[in-house]
């Protein structure tokens, strides 16, 4: 959906500026000076605005960004305005807000974060102008259905609508959620449906390549570009042209190589290591992640500029613990794959399905699917029931029924607690060996550890006790 952008500033510099940037990111632009040119063009309504960008201070105009903003709301109340000023009082930004800004944003704001706030207005517009896609339970669940995902509850029905509003997008997509929630199936979705799906799916571990590995990896190598460079070798950007390029576990990207990503996707172009050749790519690229960026960001080792690049289309994915409504038909899905890969015929019975809602999961949907295997596997009758939930489960996999959220974010802390001491246990404390048991990359485990101020050298038993 092509957007249109009014935006109304005395400053000529900034107007011309600002105006081209967003033009290079795909928007129309219609900048004037005069506050009074910009509400008539609201007015006269011959341009369909999306959203406006209003300066607070017109010098010589008789007129403020307020009464500009109230004017623009009186001719246009679906029209998303955002203002800006050089003022850092708090009294400008309040004033803004109470005519009808939807944000205030410094001048010396950086334009990619201007960018990332006007894909999200953008995004609000979207979702006013089109059609309800769900007004009940049962389109709900067809939504879902029909991008391929599982699941009845709401959380994975406005999932599935934003799979459907964002594939055909061109902008980056940023999925974020716990480990094991499914990130990487919901990007193969988006995928499916967009329209480069006749191209090629190409994932890649950012925290499972070595730093001294992964510019080759994403970009590729001439012959001759190191030792043992005998070939050329295409990186995986390029392997992904003309398709969908997922970019698992980002967060944990290397800091030094996030300007270089940064300046790909914005032009769209790789240098390969060892090259002098630059080359064009076409490629929807799609990011996810567990790690808390806001805080990566604060602490300095994840760019700003980058997560607001990436983060213009967000899917934030619930844990199962949130949506137990899914887990028997997540259930039987795992159930099915499995009697199929080792040669069984297994059923559930419902008091099975029903039992399973009440475990808390901390490993998500992975954790879910290996429990089914396990079951199917180690089952000796057909039916499987409540009383083949071996020991372990119950123990491990906590119940969580009839307790609130409050309880339920409590609860999922203290199972994480409970994971990262038992994985340092059985890798004898070493941190490296701990953090594949428990199927994440160093750094995320490192964070975990921090987090709950967990110390590997206060835990390890000293010899001869």
């Amino acid at each position: 959906m092509m957007h249109n952008i009014l935006f109304i500033d005395d400053d000529r510099g900034i107007l011309n500026s600002l105006k081209d940037f967003l033009e290079n990111e795909g928007f129309f632009v219609k900048a004037v000076q005069n506050p009074d040119e910009g509400i008539a063009l609201v007015r006269q309504n011959t341009i369909r605005f999306s959203l406006a960008l209003v300066d607070y201070h017109f010098p010589g105009a008789g007129i403020t960004g307020a009464d500009v903003i109230r004017k623009l709301r009186e001719y246009d109340p679906r029209l998303k305005i955002l203002a800006f000023s050089g003022d850092k009082t708090d009294a400008i930004h309040n004033l803004t807000l109470q005519s009808g800004a939807i944000f205030f944003l410094r001048k010396d704001t950086s334009n990619m974060r201007l960018l990332g706030n006007i894909h999200r207005m953008c995004q609000e517009v979207e979702r006013e102008t089109q059609p309800a896609q769900i007004n009940s339970d049962a389109q709900g669940v067809e939504l879902i259905n029909k991008v391929g995902l599982t699941g009845v509850s709401n959380h994975q029905a406005k999932v599935a609508e934003l799979v459907v509003l964002f594939a055909p997008q061109k902008d980056c997509v940023l999925i974020r959620g716990e480990n094991g929630t499914g990130k990487e199936v919901i990007a193969r979705a988006i995928h499916d449906l967009s329209p480069h799906a006749r191209g090629p799916f190409v994932p890649v571990n950012c925290a499972a390549i070595a730093e001294t590995l992964i510019e080759r990896e994403l970009f590729g190598h001439e012959k001759g570009a190191f030792t043992g460079a005998t070939s050329y070798k295409p990186g995986k950007f390029e392997a992904a042209d003309g398709g969908t390029l997922f970019l698992d576990e980002i967060g944990d990207m290397h800091y030094h190589l996030q300007s270089t990503l940064l300046r790909v996707l914005q032009e769209m172009s790789i240098t390969p290591v060892g090259s002098t050749t630059v080359k064009q790519i076409d490629v929807r690229v799609i990011a996810a992640t567990n790690a808390p960026l806001e805080e990566n960001i604060k602490n300095g080792t994840f760019r700003e500029d980058l997560f607001y690049r990436l983060n213009v289309l967000p899917i934030n994915l619930a844990p199962l613990r949130e949506r137990p409504e899914d887990i028997p038909l997540l259930a039987q899905v795992f159930i099915d794959q499995a009697n199929h890969d080792y040669n069984s015929n297994k059923i559930p019975t419902q008091s099975l399905l029903e039992e399973l809602k009440t475990y808390s999961w901390p490993g998500n949907v992975r954790e879910l699917k290996h429990a089914i295997t396990n079951m199917v596997i180690m089952s000796k009758g057909r039916t499987l029931d409540t009383k083949i939930i071996d020991d372990k489960l119950k123990n491990e996999v906590k119940p969580i029924a009839a307790i609130d959220f409050e309880v339920m974010q409590f609860k999922a802390f203290q199972d994480e607690d409970r994971i990262i001491r038992e994985a340092l246990r059985r890798a004898d404390y070493v941190v490296s060996k701990a953090a594949r048991l428990a199927n994440m990359s160093r750094s995320t485990f490192c964070d975990k550890m921090k987090r709950h101020e967990i110390d590997p050298a206060k835990l390890k038993p000293s010899e001869g006790a």
